[in-house]
C-alpha cells in the first residue's frame, strides 16, 4: 500500500494516456520490476514467464485476487514504452521516465515522522509562521483524519502516537502534530499551486522567512521556488517524503496541480 502523487504538468504522456491510466500502467511496471530484482537478489534465476505471483486488489466491496505471472505484468504495462521518449524533455525538467508519477510506501516509519516535524519552523516570528497560525485557525486541519488511520493499527504508521512541535506565543502555546501535517498534505484532495507553496514555505523548503510580498509577487516568488532546495536524504524511507517536498516546489513554480491518491 502506498501514497500515490502526479504532478500534473499536461506532457504528452499524461496526454496520451490520461493520468489515471500513467498511474495505474506505472504502478504495475514498478511491482513487476521490483518483485523481479528482488527474486533475482534471492538468487531467483527463471525467466518472468515462469515466474507466477498472486496479485491481490483490494476495493471496498471486498478483495479480488488472480494468478498472474511477472511477464504478464511487464506487458500490461508496456504502452509506456510508446511514450516514454517523451519523459527526455519533461516540462518539470525530471529526469527519470515518468518521474511525475511518485509513490510514498505505508507504513511511514517514526524517524521519517520525526524528519518531517524538524522541517517546521523553529519560531513563529517569520511567514512560515504567521501563515501556519492563520492556515490552522480557517481550515481546521485538525488531524482528526491522519488520527483514525493511526488508531487502525499500524498498516500506515509504524507509531501509535502522532509527533509533535510545540511553540511558545503570546497568546498561549501553539502545538502541531504529525496527525495534522500529514492531513494538510495528503488528506485534503488535490493539492492547487497556491497550497503547495504554502506546504513548502511551512516544510523550509524555501526559507522560512520568506517575504510574503515577494511570495505575492509573480517574479519574486519565480525567483524564490527557482533557489527551492531539499538535499538527496540516504535514507530511502526519508527520501520518499524529501522527493515530494520537491515536487511541491516544482507545482507551484509550474502553477500544475498535485493529484493525490492515498
Amino acid at each position: 500500500m502506498a501514497i500515490d502523487y502526479v504532478l500534473a504538468i499536461g506532457c504528452e504522456p499524461q496526454k496520451q494516456l490520461g493520468v489515471g491510466r500513467l498511474v495505474e500502467l506505472n504502478r504495475t511496471r514498478i511491482l513487476a520490476r521490483s518483485a523481479l530484482a528482488h527474486m533475482r537478489q534471492d538468487g531467483e534465476e527463471r525467466p518472468p514467464t515462469e515466474i507466477e505471483i498472486q496479485l491481490t486488489m483490494r476495493k471496498p466491496d471486498g478483495d479480488s485476487a488472480r494468478g498472474v505471472t511477472l511477464q504478464d505484468l511487464m506487458n500490461e504495462a508496456r504502452p509506456l514504452d510508446e511514450v516514454a521518449h517523451h519523459c527526455a524533455t519533461c516540462p518539470a525538467g525530471l529526469t527519470r521516465e515518468f518521474a511525475c508519477h511518485r509513490r510514498i510506501r505505508y507504513p511511514i516509519p517514526e524517524h521519517v515522522e520525526q524528519w518531517l516535524l524538524a522541517r517546521l519552523p523553529p519560531k513563529l516570528d517569520n511567514t512560515a509562521g504567521a501563515l501556519l497560525v492563520r492556515g490552522l485557525g480557517e481550515f481546521a486541519w485538525d488531524g482528526t483524519p491522519t488520527a483514525k488511520l493511526r488508531a487502525s493499527g499500524t498498516t500506515y504508521f509504524e507509531s501509535r502516537v502522532a509527533y509533535g512541535v510545540r511553540w511558545a506565543a503570546e497568546e498561549g502555546n501553539l502545538e502541531v502534530s504529525s496527525d495534522q501535517l500529514f492531513q494538510m498534505m495528503f488528506m485534503v484532495g488535490n493539492l492547487t499551486p497556491t497550497h503547495s507553496l504554502m506546504l513548502a514555505l511551512f516544510l523550509g523548503v524555501i526559507p522560512h522567512d520568506t517575504s510574503v510580498f515577494l511570495l505575492k509577487d509573480a517574479e519574486g516568488k519565480q525567483q524564490a521556488l527557482a533557489a527551492a532546495n531539499v538535499p538527496t536524504e540516504a535514507d530511502p524511507d526519508i527520501e520518499q517524503l524529501a522527493a515530494f517536498l520537491r515536487a511541491l516546489a516544482v507545482a507551484a513554480r509550474l502553477d500544475a496541480t498535485i493529484l493525490v491518491d492515498g
